[in-house]
């Protein structure tokens, strides 16, 4: 059962699991699919204490996110604080966890947890969406390496 503070997404990713942990922990990949619409900006600082910090700009309002690496072990598994304006007074946490799915595929389990109430169905909303794209942007990625 999940947490009323919490929310849990899974995904099946058209690519490997070290490419998919690279999207996540690299900057240049991080600004290609980590807002739900509009732009981004990233900056990561990929070790235990590190920093990562997001700025979503879109529908005419820019919304950071910052947050520090609790555990990163690569290429399975990240976990990060997560605050937001939208995150209530302390900061939230955000396990993501991967593992290997079929010829080329990667099976994403993500956990958000200590989220306001209020705020558990706008990120996964957000989150949802965030993952689409994240699709999206590594399906154009293995058309490109493969020449189509």
């Amino acid at each position: 059962m999940i947490a009323p503070d919490a929310i849990e997404i899974d995904r099946r990713l058209p690519a490997p699991v070290d490419e998919v942990f690279r999207w996540w922990t690299d900057p240049e990949r991080l600004r290609e699919w980590m807002s739900p619409v509009g732009t981004v900006e990233a900056e990561v600082d990929l070790r235990v204490g590190g920093a990562i910090r997001i700025l979503m700009k879109g529908d005419g309002r820019e919304i950071e996110h910052r947050g520090t690496y609790l555990e990163i072990e690569p290429p399975r598994r990240l976990v990060f604080t997560w605050a937001s304006p939208y995150t209530g007074p302390q900061p939230s946490v955000v396990t993501v966890e991967l593992a290997p799915d079929g010829p080329g595929g990667t099976r994403l389990h993500l956990n958000h947890r200590r989220l306001p109430e209020a705020a558990t169905a706008s990120h996964r909303g957000g989150w949802g969406s965030m993952l689409d794209r994240f699709g999206e942007q590594l399906r154009a990625a293995a058309d490109v390496a493969h020449g189509r």
